[in-house]
């Protein structure tokens, strides 16, 4: 009888510790987990907001690394690190596809991230809102660097369609490395006039220092945002996740919030 019930215990507590172990697994299958994404400093803000929220709700671990897509694309390349790549406009990923290695895995639209045109807080060189007068003399204008950023190689295309890039290119007085340090340029009277993203008016108190004026649709061809997954990530599966959720319900509100559209809007 000793036995017997001896043998019943043993089988018991077996029983346990694998209902115990399999339960473990599934609640911990994202914890400790950490992905790295890669983003242009225009997307920091949406990002962050996105990070915190899936962060609780996945118990997991995001990394930011921002700066211009220049310098990010180099660092993915010679790094072989991280999970995600969030340029802020599809030029960002023409760096990457300049290597013959596959960076990019699988991809999603994210939306489209209009140009407009800042000036410093009153207007001080009195900008009427004409795209066409950007190249006149008694404006300071500083533009982001065609060959270290998105946003610099979006201006250009959009100059160079509507005929102004060269003389504008006469006009500048400086060139930033991308749109971080536009609004500054403004804020410390370095310059009257920038192209610079829309998005960028929500980022570091920058609305209390520039005004916005829209550059119609007809004039521009809004930049599409996409987010990749890179060949080199050590969680693929959590980065589509995260990819899922930007793109979802929630994550579209959090974009539109700062300045990103999901779809073209014409402005007559």
């Amino acid at each position: 009888m000793r036995i017997i019930l001896y043998v019943l215990l043993i089988l018991f507590f077996s029983a346990s510790c694998k209902k115990t172990k399999k339960s473990s697994s599934i609640d911990t299958s994202s914890q400790d987990k950490e992905i790295l994404i890669y983003c242009e400093n225009a997307m920091v803000p949406a990002l962050m907001e996105l990070k915190t929220k899936f962060e609780t709700n996945l118990n997991c671990k995001i990394k930011l690394h921002n700066d211009c897509s220049q310098n990010l694309s180099s660092l993915i390349r010679y790094s072989l690190k991280g999970d995600i790549y969030f340029p802020a406009s599809r030029a960002g990923f023409l760096k990457l596809k300049s290597n013959q290695s596959p960076f990019i895995i699988d991809s999603v639209f994210v939306g489209y991230n209009p140009l407009v045109v800042m000036t410093a807080k009153g207007n001080p060189s009195g900008y009427n809102g004409d795209f066409s007068t950007l190249a006149q003399k008694k404006h300071a204008v500083i533009i982001a660097n065609p060959e270290t950023s998105s946003l610099g190689h979006d201006t250009r295309i959009l100059l160079k369609k509507n005929g102004l890039y060269d003389d504008v290119i006469l006009n500048v007085v400086a060139l930033s490395t991308d749109s971080r340090g536009l609004v500054k340029s403004l804020k410390n009277k370095e310059a009257q006039l920038v192209v610079n993203w829309k998005c960028d008016i929500y980022n570091n108190g920058n609305i209390e220092y520039a005004e916005v004026f829209p550059i119609p649709e007809i004039d521009q061809s809004p930049s599409e945002i996409y987010a990749g997954i890179l060949s080199t990530s050590n969680h693929p599966q959590l980065a589509r996740q995260f990819l899922d959720y930007a793109i979802g319900e929630e994550g579209i509100s959090i974009f539109r919030k700062y300045g990103f559209n999901r779809r073209k809007t014409l402005i007559f």
